[in-house]
């Protein structure tokens, strides 16, 4: 062949190609932070007198937003967008699940305790979460523990940092910071028992959508969530489209509550329970809440300070007994530093005590 030949020339059919259709997935367990504040000079300021506007901003940083609220004497509370907050005069809880961006909001909540509270010093900090099903979808700060635990250091000197449960199963995350001060908030019996629940009974989680209920109302009570809350109690609550569901109520006058938070979708299904409220056992109320939601896997736990009969009383239980239907995998007692906890951790008896490869999130600490 001839050194001088024309290349011959091809045509070249093109296709346009398709970007991979990502599976829609929402990370139901929350990041729940608690903090407790106080006055340097002993003034007598309340969170309360934060204005909205000002809520308003600091949900924005966090990622969510009010959707509504009730108010008592004591307490105001807040249904979010990504779960709750509920403010007393000394105490935020804000609770945020998905992507939210829980932590950034910290300075702020601080900045504003001091401005329009008069509240200088953070006294009590507690910061939990289970552990995500897909870390690689939060925000950087939250994609592991270790980060969240190196970003609050930096605001609070010797907090504590913990893991309860197995490394190869659900597990959950607790960094606590307790400063002694000179004018403390004052002292009652307080205790909070949480409840996560993964795996719910598929006739459970259709009672979470439009197609069941109408709205909030008429799904807390065709869903048996007024069996588990005590009677008497305020309530508000919201019915997503197409689902999910998520419910404050607040009891007698007092600053204790008790939030709701469910995802019904069947691939990550996830439901939350959490209460301080001292009127009816917290281990009944524990096997209610299970009887409404028929978990698979449940993670548990139970704080109570040293003046809390209630609270020790429901550890003491926890420690002790079974839950029906259910085989306790693992159980942890902790002294902290104002309070004790008991985590437990439980799967359904008819299921197998598997590892999965999907809850190894690459959140191991060395």
């Amino acid at each position: 062949m001839s050194s001088d030949t024309a290349p011959t020339n091809y045509a070249v059919q093109t296709h346009e190609v398709s970007p991979p259709i990502e599976e829609y997935f929402f990370e139901g367990a929350e990041k729940l932070l608690e903090l407790w504040f106080c006055s340097s000079t002993g003034s007598s300021g309340s969170l309360r007198n934060i204005p909205r506007n000002e809520i308003d901003a600091m949900l924005d940083i966090a990622r969510c937003k009010i959707l509504h609220s009730k108010h008592n004497e004591s307490i105001d509370s807040y249904v979010l967008s990504e779960s709750s907050l509920f403010i007393s005069d000394h105490r935020v809880i804000l609770k945020t699940c998905g992507s939210t961006r829980l932590l950034a909001a910290l300075p702020v909540i601080m900045q504003l305790a001091g401005t329009y509270a008069q509240l200088d010093q953070v006294q009590s900090v507690y910061y939990s979460r289970k552990n995500f099903l897909r870390p690689d979808l939060q925000p950087p700060l939250h994609k592991n523990f270790d980060a969240e635990v190196e970003y609050l250091d930096s605001f609070f000197e010797d907090g504590h940092a913990y893991c309860m449960g197995s490394l190869k199963q659900d597990r959950w995350y607790l960094y606590t910071f307790h400063r002694e001060v000179e004018f403390p908030v004052h002292k009652q019996p307080d205790h909070t028992l949480e409840i996560l629940m993964s795996d719910l009974d598929d006739n459970v989680l259709h009672k979470f959508t439009k197609d069941f209920a109408v709205d909030g109302k008429d799904c807390f009570m065709r869903a048996g969530i007024d069996k588990i809350i005590p009677a008497g109690a305020d309530v508000h609550d919201e019915l997503f489209d197409p689902c999910g569901y998520s419910m404050n109520a607040y009891m007698n006058d007092s600053d204790q509550y008790a939030t709701i938070h469910v995802t019904p979708e069947k691939e990550f299904s996830f439901a939350s329970f959490e209460t301080n409220q001292d009127l009816v056992c917290l281990y009944s109320q524990t096997r209610k809440v299970l009887q409404c939601f028929k978990p698979g896997k449940i993670l548990l736990t139970v704080f109570a300070n040293d003046v809390s009969v209630k609270g020790k009383d429901a550890q003491q239980q926890l420690w002790d007994r079974e839950l029906i239907g259910y085989r306790r995998t693992n159980v942890q007692f902790v002294r902290l530093e104002t309070e004790t906890l008991v985590y437990a951790h439980f799967v359904r008896k008819s299921t197998q005590d598997t590892s999965s490869s999907d809850e190894d999130d690459g959140e191991r600490s060395d």
